[in-house]
């Protein structure tokens, strides 16, 4: 008796487990056991930003905590040809944290100093997962404010400002 072949879906299921497993085996040797999520149910959080209409599974969520720890995930991932994706806190509304299904989803959330504020130069030097609010705090000492204040500002940091151009009202004010 000749056994059916397998459907084409079942089929991109095998290939999908068979390229998740040579990630993850991958970025297992670069990053501690805890900065890496790649289990359905850990990846789930990061599968949208907050336009919740749209959602992907991506392959493995990298947590970096270190600059050496970000540059090894990006050179792994592109050994191995794989899409690498930026998120944030992920409260965007563009799909601009929207995962590539077989890609890896590369959290900067870790990265959250605030490294100086020179308020005669009105500058200030922080890591991409500062939250807004919090340069606006740290500036307030000095009569100084950090402009764009879309409605997520408490949650939403500045490297997602960056890459997807938000602002608010005080961006048209200012």
């Amino acid at each position: 008796v000749n056994a059916p072949l397998p459907s084409a879906a079942a089929r991109g299921a095998l290939d999908r487990q068979r390229r998740q497993a040579e990630v993850v085996d991958a970025l297992a040797r670069v990053l501690p056991p805890h900065a890496l999520l790649w289990r359905r149910e850990d990846t789930v959080p990061y599968e949208c930003d907050g336009l919740t209409a749209y959602r992907e599974q991506p392959l493995a969520v990298a947590l970096p905590e270190t600059e050496r720890q970000v540059a090894e995930v990006l050179a792994t991932c592109h050994r191995l040809e794989v899409a690498v994706v930026a998120r944030g806190a992920g409260t965007g509304l563009s799909r601009g944290a929207l995962p590539d299904p077989l890609g890896v989803t590369l959290s900067l959330a870790k990265f959250n100093k605030i490294v100086a504020i020179d308020p005669k130069a009105r500058t200030a030097t922080v890591q991409s997962g500062v939250r807004n609010l919090a340069i606006s705090e740290a500036a307030a000492p000095h009569r100084l404010f950090y402009a764009p204040d879309p409605s997520s500002q408490i949650a939403c940091s500045i490297g997602g400002n960056v890459a997807e151009n938000s602002g608010g009202v005080h961006c048209l004010k200012y």
